[in-house]
């Protein structure tokens, strides 16, 4: 029998923190008929789990929600079918693909395309600085982080227009329950994404440049099985989806969080030795990527309650990162919270290998637009709202002056 509570419980809510903090208190691991899951929202009995991965498998991490008509599977056939990949693998199979992206995203990598990183951001706030108004999303964040992430997988400059088409159409067909025609054609622009990375491994193969795609298939561990070619270009799909979108949904929330209460702004700009904390809080507060799944390997117990065996949960990481038993005045946006061991990055064997790349770009965007930018403010009259896609939590647009 479901939870009362579970069955008010809304996804794609403008403000499901009301939610969660209710769930913590009275429900906190609860079954959810609608996702046919069970909801883990305190942040212990989420980082427990975390930390057993022998248990509580990633092996449907990245299981969509969506229901593909006929015409849409006719049409995605025709590409590189989804196979185990860093996300829902476990043990010596995630070791296997983590092994050659940890390499790609050391930190020597990291601080040598810092330079680069700063160069994008002031580039982007030169094309707009003197009209004195923007959508800061789509003119600063988005192409920040596609920039860059693009780059250092080394997608040719010209094609990046074309792959934020292709990336963007593969969200919202994973994500999102669209009529049968939209359906259909975002599965060929899947189709045509897939084709292009791997016409584009191809090319790496032949002639080897320094990026990610040239490097990744040399970096596998000593023994370890080489990638495939529908292993690289379903692993390489994703890392340029969750390359930019997480970013830009951070940059942009940190955004309106800052200038909701413009003496926070005005403060991060006298005091940019606090934006790397500021970065850290913004992941806590509202966290980009609200949950991620897990898959129960045998009849376990969990804060109390029996979970049976291949039993789907939902970790909300935006509820534990809002814990009142692990932070002090959780509901408080603080510029300098410390501690703050969040899990927007999750913990474990699968923290995030992308999270230094990450923090770096947030703490350049905040840097470059404190400098350039300080008398930021909200555009007025205007009302933003969040992308409704159940893994990614950002804002569609969201207008500012200066």
């Amino acid at each position: 029998m479901p939870d009362v509570l579970a069955t008010t419980f809304n996804p794609l809510a403008e403000d499901p923190y009301p939610f969660y903090s209710r769930a913590r208190r009275e429900e906190p691991i609860m079954f959810c008929p609608e996702l046919d899951a069970w909801l883990v929202t305190r942040y212990e009995d989420i980082q427990r789990i975390l930390l057993q991965p022998d248990i509580f498998s990633s092996s449907n991490a990245l299981t969509s929600p969506v229901t593909f008509y006929p015409r849409t599977l006719e049409e995605l056939v025709k590409g590189y079918l989804p196979v185990p990949i860093v996300l829902n693998t476990d043990g010596s199979d995630h070791a296997r693909f983590r092994q050659p992206l940890t390499k790609t995203f050391a930190p020597a990598r990291m601080r040598a395309i810092e330079p680069f990183i700063y160069q994008v951001a002031n580039k982007l706030v030169d094309a707009f600085i003197a009209g004195r108004h923007a959508e800061i999303i789509s003119q600063f964040a988005y192409p920040l982080a596609l920039e860059v992430v693009l780059t250092l997988l080394g997608i040719p400059k010209q094609d990046i227009e074309n792959t934020r088409k292709w990336s963007h159409d593969w969200l919202i067909l994973m994500s999102m329950q669209l009529e049968e025609e939209q359906q259909v054609a975002c599965a060929r622009s899947t189709v045509a994404f897939q084709r292009y990375l791997a016409q584009l491994i191809a090319a790496r193969k032949a002639v080897p440049q320094d990026d990610l795609i040239s490097t990744l298939p040399q970096s596998m561990a000593p023994g370890a099985e080489p990638l495939t070619e529908n292993e690289l270009v379903i692993l390489l799909q994703g890392l340029i989806l969750a390359g930019h979108e997480s970013t830009t949904n951070m940059i942009g929330t940190g955004l309106l969080l800052l200038l909701r209460q413009p003496e926070l702004w005005q403060e991060l700009c006298d005091h940019p030795d606090y934006i790397p904390q500021t970065v850290e809080e913004i992941l806590r507060f509202d966290a980009p990527i609200q949950m991620f799944a897990r898959a129960t390997t045998r009849e376990v117990t969990v804060g109390g309650v029996t979970l049976p065996e291949d039993a789907s949960l939902l970790l909300i990481y935006g509820s534990g990162n809002r814990d009142e038993a692990v932070f002090a005045n959780a509901n408080e946006f603080r510029l300098q919270r410390t501690p703050n061991h969040h899990l927007a990055f999750g913990h474990g064997a699968h923290f995030c290998v992308g999270a230094a790349l990450a923090r770096l770009e947030g703490r350049i965007a905040f840097e470059v637009l404190c400098q350039r930018l300080p008398h930021l403010r909200l555009a007025p009259e205007q009302n933003p709202t969040h992308i409704p896609t159940l893994l990614f939590r950002g804002y569609k647009q969201l207008a500012v002056e200066w």
